[in-house]
């Protein structure tokens, strides 16, 4: 399970709500209440992993009932990236992402997803011209959701046939292969 000193920045929370909209009244507010995000009040600038791993889980099987839990948590990883390409620090990231191409948007993953928390520690190894591999310290419960947010970011850059899939696990961290 992830360390107490392990923290989500609310932005990055604020993301995720903002992919959920629509959908945070009635059951799913009380559930990520009882989580730990009360959404009645105001955000915290930064939320333990624990409560943000368990929202995670809480959303995937609310907004996506009827498929798997990796499937579930991917497409949350794409609700996400639109969510949080609508906060402040999103925009930002959207109007780079567009400049550099999928390349030089890759070797900045590291950059981009540690911001959203204080403990993600990221590894880019170029394969080949088209072909990167992904190390990820935390890659949560479900590495999909990860994923998904490296693949979907990687689209904003207009990169044709990109596909991402999770490689490998070992404990708590996640290799993805990301080409195209």
């Amino acid at each position: 399970m992830s360390n107490p000193s392990e923290i989500v920045f609310g932005h990055t929370v604020e993301g995720l709500l903002l992919a959920l909209k629509g959908r945070l009244d009635g059951p799913l507010r009380a559930k990520l209440k009882d989580a730990g995000l009360d959404l009645d009040r105001k955000l915290e600038p930064a939320y333990p992993n624990a409560i943000w791993q368990r929202v995670l889980q809480i959303s995937a099987t609310e907004l996506f009932p009827g498929v798997s839990m990796n499937e579930a948590q991917w497409q949350l990883g794409e609700r996400f990236v639109s969510g949080y390409f609508e906060t402040n620090m999103g925009r930002a990231l959207q109007t780079v992402l567009k400049l550099l191409g999928p390349a030089r948007a890759l070797e900045r993953t590291s950059r981009n997803l540690a911001s959203g928390s204080n403990f993600l520690h990221v590894d880019v190894e170029r394969v080949a011209d088209t072909d990167y591999r992904i190390k990820v310290s935390e890659g949560g419960t479900y590495p999909e959701f990860i994923g998904s947010i490296c693949h979907h970011a990687t689209l904003t850059t207009g990169v044709k046939g990109l596909t991402t899939v999770v490689e490998a696990r070992q404990g708590r961290a996640a290799t993805y292969r990301v080409r195209w």
